[in-house]
């Protein structure tokens, strides 16, 4: 029997979370690292709920940041960026525009307070709404690991893996790095970090929506 850092039982509604959980602890060997156990983590944190937390109050917490989504603010000054933000940008955008029926658009004005649209808040927020407050609990950890609202969705529904968000959502990075050089292997682990936690999330977030069996652990 698992139990949480409150020192609750760890219930979970989801068989292949359950079991995918238990795969993280089956690969521990001597010693427990749980910052590598991420949906240990994460499942720890939607039962005990030590912020008592709410679907709604995660829900404008996410929002907050579609409003300042890295996506969505574009670099002008920079002819290379510019492109790359066209290349790697853009299609993230139409990959939610398409799939929530939102009219989002890039800006390049970095203190506009009117990017998004209060009609497209509000189709985000019903999406958001429509998930339950576990998946919500992976949703907003994988849109503050990236800071963006859209990168997740396109992970969450498919449309991206995990490692090509992070890619996207390090462009500006990646851009100065190619301009005035960059320590490569700190770099990489950056890059590795971030993957390794939208992943988690994003299965987080799949696993919780898509519930069968209520399982203790």
């Amino acid at each position: 029997m698992l139990k949480t850092q409150g020192g609750n039982v760890l219930q979970i509604e989801s068989e292949p979370l359950a079991l995918a959980i238990a795969e993280e602890w089956a690969s521990q060997e001597q010693q427990l690292h749980m910052g590598h156990m991420r949906l240990t983590g994460l499942a720890f944190t939607a039962q005990d709920n030590p912020l008592h937390l709410t679907r709604e109050s995660i829900t404008a917490k996410i929002l907050g940041y579609l409003h300042g989504d890295t996506v969505l603010f574009w670099n002008s000054e920079s002819e290379k960026l510019s492109r790359y933000q066209e290349q790697y940008w853009k299609p993230v955008i139409d990959i939610a525009n398409e799939g929530l029926g939102t009219s989002l658009k890039p800006c390049t004005n970095l203190f506009d307070t009117d990017v998004v649209s209060p009609s497209d808040a509000r189709i985000v927020e019903k999406w958001l709404m429509s998930h339950n407050f576990w998946a919500l609990t992976g949703m907003q950890y994988a849109v503050e690991s990236v800071k963006s609202v859209l990168l997740p969705y396109s992970v969450v529904t498919f449309k991206l893996q995990a490692e090509d968000a992070v890619h996207r959502a390090m462009l500006e990075q990646k851009s100065q790095a190619e301009t005035w050089g960059s320590v490569e292997w700190a770099h990489g682990v950056e890059e590795e970090e971030l993957t390794t936690r939208l992943a988690a999330a994003a299965l987080f977030v799949y696993f919780n929506s898509n519930a069968v069996t209520k399982k203790t652990l």
